[in-house]
């Protein structure tokens, strides 16, 4: 169940999807290449008995007193102590206003006597020399309160030759990840609420009584399709349903909104798919044929005709109406022929073919002008 709907958003949004992710990416990497970089500098260091212990029975005791790490984490908070950080940058003349640039910290790893000193700063040499600095201030400190337990470097601190952070790669493959989850929230998000926005869009685009297009709406979309392909053939009809002229006012709306669909659905049977159907005023409706020439339109206006010349039946009161169906017909005849002068011919045909026995006009150049 899940995954049919998944796979149905991917599809529909797999672009927000991709802009997501592209957006995280790029964003890292600018932050990546505006930031200060930052460097690390590691120093190890050794806590042991000292070597001065006179009797076997000081070493043991001394051995079970490291094993509770109590030394250790004190030789800690000293290293990282305010006092020593402040004399080690003392003596390398840092200015006071650029340590704050500069963090340390430890690390004890587990069932070990050995602690790992860190420093964070933005210049490479500065942190080694400082966590140097650090360990030296440091054991020269405990020794001198310390008896019983020693501590002495491991290995010194070397500048760092990469920076520490920030990691472009792994940043920008994080933050990429994270746009990707961003991107599917919202392609959820998104497609939930496509479903209510399509259909109050549908809702202000479409007449209520009929289901056709709104007279608005079908001249925004005649005027598209003019702009879009002006040297394609273009064919506009108005119909009129004259039976219906009384009805309008006569029957109760639910009747007259089922006479109405019904209407609509012949239309869009009879018509392609790339066609229009649009409620004009009254009982009126305009029919748009893309790509259809005045000739091949006028056929299958009097296909329409004649379907609709059947009495239609409603359902709900059995009674049958007689439509008498008018078409007025129309071509465009020029590329920058503006819609309105297109309506106006097709409504003056429509007043002819209301004069006319075949109820179907055709206005055309000169020498196809008619009653069809």
């Amino acid at each position: 169940m899940f995954l049919p709907y998944f796979y149905r958003v991917l599809q529909r949004s797999w672009w927000l999807i991709a802009l997501s992710v592209l957006a995280a990416w790029t964003i890292s990497l600018t932050v990546s290449f505006l930031t200060t970089p930052i460097y690390r500098a590691h120093a190890s260091l050794i806590v042991f008995p000292n070597a001065n212990l006179t009797s076997s029975r000081d070493v043991v005791t001394s051995l079970d007193t490291l094993d509770k790490r109590s030394i250790t984490s004190t030789y800690e908070g000293i290293l990282t102590s305010e006092r020593i950080f402040n004399d080690t940058v003392k003596s390398l003349n840092l200015p006071e206003n650029e340590k704050p640039l500069y963090k340390r910290y430890t690390v004890v790893k587990p069932d070990s006597n050995t602690i790992d000193l860190y420093v964070e700063g933005t210049e490479p040499n500065l942190v080694a020399k400082i966590t140097n600095g650090l360990g030296e201030n440091g054991i020269r400190y405990i020794k001198g309160i310390y008896q019983v337990f020693d501590i002495a470097f491991l290995d010194q601190a070397a500048p760092p030759k990469v920076r520490y952070k920030p990691e472009a790669l792994r940043d920008g493959g994080i933050a990429a990840a994270i746009g990707l989850l961003i991107g599917l929230f919202l392609s959820i998000v998104v497609d939930q609420l496509r479903e209510p926005f399509e259909a109050l869009r549908r809702r202000s685009i479409t007449d209520k009584l009929s289901g056709a297009f709104t007279q608005t709406h079908f001249r925004r979309l005649l005027d598209q399709e003019i702009a879009a392909n002006p040297t394609e053939p273009l064919s506009l009809a108005i119909l009129e349903l004259e039976g219906m002229q009384d009805l309008l006012q006569e029957i109760p709306e639910p009747m007259l909104s089922q006479l109405l669909h019904k209407v609509t659905d012949i239309l869009r049977k009879q018509l392609r798919g790339n066609d229009v159907v649009g409620k004009w005023i009254g009982a009126r409706y305009a029919l748009l044929l893309a790509g259809t020439p005045g000739k091949a339109a006028a056929r299958t206006m009097e296909r329409i005709r004649q379907v609709l010349t059947e009495p239609l039946t409603l359902e709900s009161s059995s009674e049958s109406v007689q439509l008498n169906p008018c078409i007025g017909l129309t071509e465009r005849l020029a590329e920058d022929e503006p819609s309105t002068q297109l309506i106006q011919r097709a409504e003056n045909a429509l007043d002819q073919a209301k004069q006319s026995e075949q109820k179907l006009v055709f206005y055309a150049p000169a020498d196809l002008e008619g009653v069809l």
